[in-house]
């Protein structure tokens, strides 16, 4: 790829003007894609920039104002030093990365982009930001403290403050952020003044959705301004808050001036004059109540729309693997058990392993139906489906992938293929195939009996070809990237992390003496142990420790344990005791001593802190980033690596749940399978459907059931149509009417409005139990 490089001093070495150095700058990326910019102060670099395919800007030299200034998308700019006023002012899609200071302005109006700042910012940063929400929010991220009058005027902008070696550590937002804040968020980190605009942004800590997004960008940031050590320092999430926008009907309670003329005449007006009316007395058979105008057609305000399966279900939205839960469900109803089950299988080889063991079910944890009684039991629906026999494979087309890895992103990536007629070869360095699953969890979690049959099914897969006990190097990833048209690697993490403090190597790493333990009925491990790392991990290893013989098990964590659902129960069902913050200084033969000099009694210390991944077949046309020590392998959202022929897919692109890995498994089958047809892949895309769409108070609460019917019965069909006719029943002007339609050789039905008849009432919106039908603006 062609590097420019351009100086900002002429052939006397005097500056060049800002005008006739932007000037240059724009005529060489009409020719290069990459620019380095040996800059002299001069201002408005960057801006308007854009490129077909992309542009980049490396900025060498001191920087002057207005660096980035209306930033194009597809342009990115890094800085390898402090600039100054107005950074990414009117920033609208590029992505600028500054490793020292700004000062004034940064990201004043910015409607897109982001801008990693590795230093402190001036006064007046993020002010007066745009925000359409058919776009990203425009971000800002800043490794120390902001200036005052931070984030004035902000409609949009996301703002991540670390904190990290701030100028003013006892005020790292400055004096009187917020003021006329209506839109965006704000992370910070450290202590500040509470000079906040307090009727326009409210302080809150960040709830799961908003740490969890923290917490995925930050990695990528902290690599972009090169500290990704900082990544266990700055992930601690109690020490995190936020600052969110006062939405207008919060600041009308904050603000509630005189009473509404409305509200004085119920409460004052119509009582005095019984009814309203100062001369009722005169004319008290008048009839006084108000002349309507209903109007149908096109002279209504607002029309219905049967949304019919246009939204998603909130089932289907957080389930990994996306299973369309409500269809599954309504052919339970219907009676078509198979196909309920072939629908199943369409989307994961381990319904009952995983949906019914070991997933924690964000399906459930979502389910609609837990405001009436509780969600619907998908372990039931799960081991339901574990003695079905496999999918219809399509006839091999002549197509072969390798898969680097059997667990359960490999397993699925393998599925999928051999069901689209794809010869799928699995290349697996254990003996038997699941990676953790099978290796790891414990079989009081996972059933074997279950498991076993759901391995069986995998293995009559006529298109599924299982290589075990088969390593890898350099020179076998090589041959099979000769040998397969793809290449998709899911070796999992299997190395454990490990701390360096005195005794160190008495410590046991989770995950080997969860492989050694599984199965066996016995070992020496004393009856005292110390978990270090208070995980879900590390409540496996308590469950497994007291299950071979263990009579205490304490678990430590530097933070507050991030262990939940099963596994943070089963522990301390059996007596396990958490303890944070415990820092490590050694650990002897008695146990393990904290920084504070307490011995905690232990026979053995286990340490669960987490596994990374191994990778030292990967060629070097595969990009990998560092993040906390290790390597992780850089894929796109479809799973693809910088290699065009080898895709990755599960916690070797980051650390997650099993449902993470199949559906990793799932979307890089699948873009493989469009390729090959010459199709265009299509993810999933459907927005959730909101929960005010729903109505709810059509039912009733009942028991949970423990069948497929029952569960099937309970569902509440969000978003899907459910056909109960209470629509039709409820319209005033009888506008609804159903209809059976057939497409495909499938007969269904639909409900439509007759805009002759229909006056926009919306009482079929308000009525809809699946949040079927919309009014919207005619």
């Amino acid at each position: 790829m062609t590097t420019t490089v351009l100086h900002g001093r002429d052939e006397n070495g005097l500056r060049i003007s800002s005008m006739d150095f932007e000037r240059l700058v724009r005529e060489a990326a009409v020719q290069s894609p990459q620019l380095v910019l040996e800059t002299f102060g001069q201002h408005n670099i960057g801006i308007r920039l854009q490129r077909p395919g992309g542009l980049h800007l490396q900025i060498e030299g001191p920087c002057g104002q207005r660096l980035g200034a209306m930033g194009q998308p597809g342009t990115t700019i890094s800085c390898r030093g402090s600039v100054s006023d107005d950074l990414g002012y009117l920033n609208i899609g590029a992505d600028i990365t500054v490793l020292g200071d700004a000062t004034n302005g940064v990201g004043n109006a910015m409607a897109a982009g982001r801008l990693s700042v590795g230093g402190s910012i001036g006064a007046r940063g993020l002010t007066m930001t745009k925000w359409n929400p058919e776009h990203s929010r425009p971000e800002l991220w800043i490794l120390g403290s902001t200036g005052d009058s931070f984030a004035e005027f902000n409609c949009g902008g996301i703002a991540v403050v670390c904190g990290h070696e701030a100028k003013n550590p006892d005020n790292v937002l400055g004096y009187r952020p917020c003021v006329g804040m209506v839109g965006g968020l704000i992370y910070f980190r450290g202590r500040h003044d509470d000079s906040y605009a307090q009727t326009n942004a409210r302080l809150a800590p960040p709830d799961d959705e908003q740490w969890q997004w923290l917490i995925d960008n930050l990695p990528l940031y902290l690599e972009r301004i090169g500290h990704p050590e900082l990544f266990e320092l700055l992930s601690v999430r109690d020490e995190w808050q936020m600052l969110i926008a006062v939405t207008p009907q919060e600041r009308a309670l904050m603000w509630s001036g005189p009473m509404p003329m409305a509200e004085f005449r119920r409460q004052f007006w119509s009582k005095a004059f019984g009814g309203g009316d100062p001369l009722r007395d005169l004319a008290p058979d008048q009839d006084r109540s108000p002349i309507g105008t209903i109007v149908t057609g096109e002279l209504r305000r607002r029309a219905p729309w049967w949304a019919n399966n246009e939204a998603a279900a909130p089932c289907t939205y957080y389930c990994p693997i996306h299973i369309p839960t409500v269809e599954r469900l309504r052919l339970i109803r219907e009676g078509r058990i198979d196909e309920a089950y072939e629908l199943v299988l369409g989307y994961t080889p381990l319904p009952a392993s995983v949906c019914g063991a070991i997933c924690p079910n964000l399906c459930m944890e979502n389910c609609t139906r837990t405001g009436i009684d509780g969600s619907i039991e998908m372990q039931i629906l799960g081991r339901a489906v574990a003695h079905f026999k496999a999918p219809a494979e399509a006839p091999p087309i002549g197509k072969r992938v390798a898969v680097i890895g059997g667990g359960p992103a490999g397993l699925n990536a393998a599925w999928q293929l051999a069901i689209a007629g794809i010869e799928a070869h699995i290349f697996e360095k254990d003996s038997r195939l699941g990676g953790k699953l099978a290796q790891v969890i414990p079989w009081e979690r996972l059933p074997q009996a279950i498991w076993d049959e759901e391995i069986k099914r995998f293995r009559s897969m006529s298109n599924i070809t299982v290589h075990e006990n088969s390593g890898m190097d350099p020179d076998t990833f090589e041959r099979l990237l000769r040998e397969f048209d793809y290449v998709i690697i899911a070796v999992g993490t299997h190395q454990p992390r490990r701390l360096t403090f005195p005794g160190h190597e008495r410590v046991v790493p989770a995950l080997d003496f969860l492989k050694e333990a599984k199965g066996k009925e016995t070992m020496n491990i004393g009856p005292q142990v110390v978990v270090i790392g208070a995980g879900n991990v590390g409540c496996d290893v308590a469950c497994e420790a007291y299950r071979l013989g263990a009579q205490q098990v304490t678990l430590v964590d530097i933070q507050k344990p991030l262990a939940f659902g099963k596994e943070k129960e089963a522990a301390e069902a059996l007596g396990a005791q958490f303890r944070w913050p415990v820092v490590t200084k050694e650990v002897t033969t008695d146990g393990l001593v904290t920084d504070s000099g307490e011995l905690i009694p232990a026979q053995t210390v286990f340490i669960s802190i987490g596994d990374v991944p191994s990778l030292p077949f990967l060629p070097e046309s595969v990009q990998t980033l560092q993040v906390g020590g290790a390597s992780w392998i850089k894929t796109d959202p479809s799973h693809r690596t910088s290699d065009a022929k080898v895709l990755a897919v599960g916690d070797v692109e980051k650390p997650g749940l099993a449902t993470d890995a199949l559906g990793a498994g799932k979307v890089a089958a699948e873009t493989i399978i469009a390729e090959i047809k010459g199709a265009p892949y299509v993810p999933f895309s459907k927005q959730l459907i909101p929960q005010r769409a729903l109505t709810i108070t059509h039912y009733n609460p009942s028991e949970r059931g423990s069948t497929e019917a029952e569960q099937a019965d309970r569902c509440l069909s969000c978003a899907t149509c459910r056909d109960c006719h209470l629509c039709e029943t409820i319209c005033p002007t009888g506008a609804i009417s159903r209809r059976d339609i057939e497409a495909g050789g499938q007969r269904s039905f639909e409900y439509i409005s007759d805009e002759n008849k229909c006056i926009g009432c919306g009482f079929c919106a308000d009525t809809c139990p699946c949040g079927i039908w919309q009014i919207n603006p005619f």
